[in-house]
């Protein structure tokens, strides 16, 4: 994808570059249209379903009164789909406070109440559950024809493989509902001015999963209190507890085996978050390979 959008695109949209900033896959652009901010995407290659399941989730959140930015119907233009949406006003709450995860928490809680609501979003193109990732055998292969490259990491993501498989195994998760997942509710991704929320940010990892699913990167095997202030809106079942750790495990192990598909590993955060352990745990925060 152009650093810069191209100029055709600007001329059919009618807009002007501000500045730029990046995002995990798709990227943006800030630009002015006749006065007013918005905000330009060019799309990451993804199949056109996917794109449809996050324009459909985010308007049916809009209907229901969060402050999201509808995406606008993309444009092609140089092989690369293109979206314009509201800029949305404000900042993130500052980091390391234990109150804002409990808030967090509770917000992420009223989040899923509202799309427990949401009827007829089909899963997202490339996306599975906790037991589907879990009892996918290509991974035990994959991690084998990759284990002479990285063998240290490779030991490390099949011990929490096996130890996820373990604890789903006397569960009946397969009962459990699927509802739309935020994908990534951090921080940095909830916009705050004068004390309101203003903005609710990046839905390029939302899909239909189990609700604790959404813990993986809210909570990130550490920040217990986004669970704590969760269940003081919407307690969890035992089973949903239990479900907690191996679906966070398993959302990693994905992403790792993603990355060894595409010939490549990261700079360490997969094998940093796996390694992670919280009171929350109990014992597994003992359970160390």
């Amino acid at each position: 994808m152009p650093e810069t959008p191209p100029r055709e695109i600007l001329s059919i949209f009618g807009l002007e570059v501000v500045s730029g900033f990046a995002g995990r896959l798709n990227k943006h652009w800030l630009v002015a249209s006749g006065g007013e901010r918005m905000v330009l995407r060019g799309w990451a290659p993804q199949p056109l379903a996917s794109i449809e399941y996050e324009r459909r989730l985010v308007a049916s959140l809009a209907g229901m009164g969060f402050p999201v930015a509808t995406l606008g119907v993309p444009a092609e233009y140089g092989g690369t789909l293109w979206s314009l949406m509201p800029y949305l006003p404000g900042d993130p709450l500052p980091a390391g406070d234990p109150a804002e995860w409990r808030a967090r928490g509770r917000r992420l809680a009223e989040f899923h109440i509202a799309t427990a609501q949401i009827q007829g979003l089909e899963q997202r193109p490339g996306w599975r559950r906790c037991e589907e990732i879990l009892s996918d055998h290509s991974l035990d292969r994959l991690l084998s024809e990759n284990e002479y490259r990285l063998p240290e990491e490779v030991r490390i993501l099949r011990w929490h493989l096996d130890r996820a498989r373990l604890r789903i195994e006397d569960l009946a998760i397969a009962t459990l509902p699927s509802i739309p997942n935020h994908g990534d509710f951090a921080r940095w991704n909830l916009l705050f001015k004068g004390g309101k929320l203003t903005g609710l940010l990046d839905f390029e990892l939302a899909h239909n999963d189990h609700r604790v699913e959404d813990f993986a990167l809210a909570w990130r095997g550490k920040y217990d209190e986004v669970i704590e202030g969760y269940e003081e809106v919407s307690p969890l079942e035992p089973i949903e507890r239990a479900l907690v750790v191996p679906a966070w495990w398993a959302s990693l192990i994905e992403t790792a085996c993603g990355h060894l598909r595409q010939g490549h590993w990261d700079d360490g955060w997969i094998v940093s978050k796996l390694l992670a352990r919280s009171p929350f745990m109990g014992a597994d925060a003992e359970d160390r390979p």
